[in-house]
């Protein structure tokens, strides 16, 4: 009896964790609009991995709560006009860029945006120096 209660309890697990699955597109450019219009918390993980780029190549990273990310990326998106650069609109590595208001050729920063495919929810966020 013990035995076929082991094979019913483990049979099921077996068979069907392997078929758990993540999406293979993420919408980034809707996101990185809805991001651009100040709805960033509701892309955030309670905590957030957080990276500046102080000197070139040089990065400070560290762990901080959703509200001090938006704090932080609403600063750096109110220095310029912000826009969706990244390659291709699905993928879960997405940029949005801060350009200048003046000249419109000057890139003052990039924000990276890493989405977790389990939970789809923005896991890390990078930020370099324009050009």
């Amino acid at each position: 009896m013990k035995k076929l209660l082991f094979i019913l309890a483990v049979l099921p697990l077996s068979l069907f964790s392997q078929y758990m699955s993540f999406p293979t597109h993420y919408d980034a450019q809707e996101t990185s609009r809805h991001i651009i219009h100040g709805d960033l918390g509701h892309y955030l993980l309670d905590t957030v991995e957080f990276s500046v780029e102080k000197k070139n190549g040089d990065f400070k990273t560290k762990d901080i709560t959703s509200d001090k990310v938006i704090e932080n990326v609403t600063k750096i998106f109110s220095k310029g006009n912000c826009e969706f650069t990244s390659k291709t609109n699905g993928g879960y590595i997405f940029t949005i860029s801060v350009i200048s208001k003046k000249d419109e050729t000057v890139i003052l920063k990039k924000v990276i945006f890493y989405v977790d495919a389990h939970t789809q929810k923005i896991k890390s966020i990078e930020i370099i120096k324009g050009e």
